[in-house]
């Protein structure tokens, strides 16, 4: 009689098995374990998105395991619309803004267009 051995698990399944291992702040885990017995790997892996956290992607963060935190798709979708979206839109700002700044400081001088202020001249009330 041949020993059987067991194949290694794939890849997916460990991944799959590792996001079912999360919990919420109660350490209750996120995807029921009753639940999880009816789901192939392919459908726990699709319940999650990786987010790109500390460092974020439109920062120049690295596609890296450690900057990278599985979340399920409606939490990733909160956090985005109300965290990450301002601070990417000022990434953005302050980006154009310091490109602007060594456009100007690039030009010589005598090229340059005067700086406009953005309060109007006013005439001084006197006596």
């Amino acid at each position: 009689m041949a020993v059987r051995t067991a194949r290694s698990p794939s890849l997916r399944i460990k991944c799959a098995a590792a996001l079912l291992a999360l919990t919420d702040e109660r350490g209750d885990r996120l995807i029921p374990h009753e639940h999880s017995k009816a789901m192939s790997a392919d459908q726990i892996i699709s319940l999650f998105q990786f987010d790109h956290h500390p460092i974020r992607a439109e920062a120049g963060g690295p596609t890296e395991p450690w900057n990278l935190d599985p979340r399920l798709i409606p939490e990733h979708r909160i956090k985005t619309a109300k965290k990450d979206a301002p601070e990417i839109a000022k990434i953005r700002r302050v980006a154009a803004a310091e490109e602007d700044f060594r456009r100007r400081l690039l030009t010589p001088k005598d090229q340059r267009e005067p700086r406009r202020s953005r309060w109007p001249k006013r005439k001084m009330r006197g006596r």
